[in-house]
């Protein structure tokens, strides 16, 4: 029986630039997108059926927001569903750590300066990515926002700026990551002045794409689109790039839905050099197919959007201390797992010291 993988998201408050008052993106930091793999979707809605009796959950389309106090239903649903080893796969992404990401990619190790996809680029990318989010201030991450909201050359050079004199400023305390993104900057501003004398439009190389939703409106650093990308490589993985016959059902996403099936036709299309993911494999032979269907009609869908909320909440609540220990224990196990087979369990897009283990 072909399977079928049912993907889910909780926590999406929109693009990265829609980061909120100080970015607390509207009381949602993190995002999560959970895949759940199901071979016989009658024989799980059974299961569930007697765990929501158990449980006195009523009747109905299970959603993740409305089990907030039921943290032991929903870890006797992840439990049963490992017991049955049904794939589980979730992306789950800090908003703030992102963001910076998006910087250091974009503005101090663009595509046009050729560097080389590989550990040890991954390495100085991570090294920098930890030391700007613990250090750099919501000012920076504001003025880069504002330059993907406005292109320009003056609000690319502000980021620029921005990131010397934090640099400049750490240089003494801090050592040598200051240091290194000192001379990152200086590198790629070297590089974008060079570029703009020939190109006036040069600064748009220095900052993320947009993506253009349903009613053409630009959106920026969608968690959503990576998420999803990077789960299609790590089913690419599981599978041994064997994706024939296998279907991803996606809860339906209006606003986004051309965007996903374009960054998925952009993941499977030729390229010269892929992104350096250890987890994933972004090579692919084969193709599975995509599909957007309302949550209510497919227990899948509704799973999928229990271990996604499960997911965001733990690692949202924990930072306050106030999580369930059945939510603990569920999500943990999640973790503890990751990595049992090929692109399995949770990848977490955090900074290094913020990873969380079981």
């Amino acid at each position: 029986m072909a399977m079928t993988f049912y993907l889910d998201e909780s926590g999406h408050s929109g693009d990265a630039v829609n980061s909120g008052d100080e970015f607390d993106f509207k009381g949602q930091p993190f995002f999560a997108l959970a895949a759940v793999g199901i071979e016989d979707e009658a024989f799980i809605a059974a299961r569930i059926d007697e765990l929501k009796a158990l449980h006195r959950i009523p009747p109905g389309e299970l959603k993740s927001k409305s089990l907030t106090s039921k943290s032991k239903f929903v870890l006797d649903v992840i439990s049963f569903l490992e017991s049955i080893d049904a794939p589980i796969l979730v992306e789950l992404v800090d908003k703030r750590f992102f963001i910076i990401a998006n910087i250091v990619s974009f503005q101090l190790t663009p595509a046009c300066m050729s560097f080389p996809e590989g550990a040890s680029t991954s390495y100085i990318r991570n090294g920098i990515a930890d030391f700007l989010c613990a250090e750099a201030p919501n000012e920076l991450l504001d003025i880069f926002a504002q330059a993907c909201l406005e292109p320009s050359d003056e609000n690319v050079l502000l980021s620029f700026s921005a990131l010397q004199e934090l640099g400049e400023k750490r240089r003494k305390l801090v050592g040598p990551v200051a240091e290194c993104l000192c001379l990152m900057v200086e590198d790629a501003r070297s590089e974008y002045l060079e570029l703009k004398a020939e190109d006036a439009n040069a600064y748009l190389q220095f900052l993320p794409p947009p993506d253009h939703n349903k009613r053409n409106k630009r959106v920026w650093m969608l968690p959503n689109l990576t998420s999803f990308t990077n789960i299609y490589a790590r089913l690419n993985l599981f599978f041994s790039k064997k994706l024939s016959g296998i279907r991803i059902v996606h809860d339906q996403q209006l606003e986004i839905e051309e965007i996903l099936q374009l960054g998925k036709a952009n993941a499977e299309a030729p390229k010269d050099e892929r992104p350096f993911a250890p987890r994933s494999d972004y090579v692919f032979e084969e193709s599975a197919t995509l599909e957007f269907a309302h949550s209510y009609e497919s227990i899948g869908l509704q799973l999928a959007d229990v271990v996604a909320g499960a997911v965001m909440r733990y690692f949202r609540d924990s930072k306050s201390g106030d999580t369930h220990p059945d939510l603990d224990k569920a999500v943990l196990q999640l973790i503890r797992n990751t990595n049992k087979k090929p692109g399995y369990g949770v990848n977490q897009v955090v900074a290094s010291f913020e990873v969380r283990h079981a």
